[in-house]
């Protein structure tokens, strides 16, 4: 009888242990090439701000280029995620216009995202703006 109980207790011990283990964690999703273009034209006022967003659908690529400026001066450049009529930016930096691209990533969660340029205090005139995104 004694070899019974602890034949149980063992095997409930297990049990337990078996249930409370880690569960096997889900692939890794494999990011999507970016392909989506998106091209945001504007005009930038002096000590202003302006902000584009757009929607993800898929886990991958994003880049991100300031490919004009009329008249050229540098700006702030950034990307972020955009909720509640505003732009959280997730990274930034001082652009000149170009062909290359200045700001790159991975978006790792499909949803809505933003793009800003900004005045640096360099600009003396509004200036007339083309950015290109490509994204996932």
């Amino acid at each position: 009888m004694m070899k019974r109980i602890l034949a149980a207790v063992v095997l409930g011990a297990a049990v337990l242990t078996a249930a409370c283990s880690d569960p096997i964690a889900p692939a890794t999703p494999t990011p999507v090439v970016p392909v989506t273009a998106e091209v945001f034209n504007d005009t930038l006022l002096v000590q202003g701000a302006n902000t584009h967003s757009f929607t993800v659908t898929d886990i991958g690529g994003l880049r991100v280029s300031l490919t004009s400026l009329q008249p050229g001066a540098a700006v702030g450049l950034g990307v972020g995620t955009y909720g509640l009529g505003s732009c959280t930016i997730i990274d930034h930096i001082s652009a000149v216009a170009g062909a290359s691209i200045q700001l790159s990533g991975t978006v790792t969660v499909p949803g809505t995202y933003c793009v800003e340029v900004y005045d640096l205090g360099n600009l003396v005139e509004s200036v007339a703006y083309t950015i290109n995104v490509l994204h996932s």
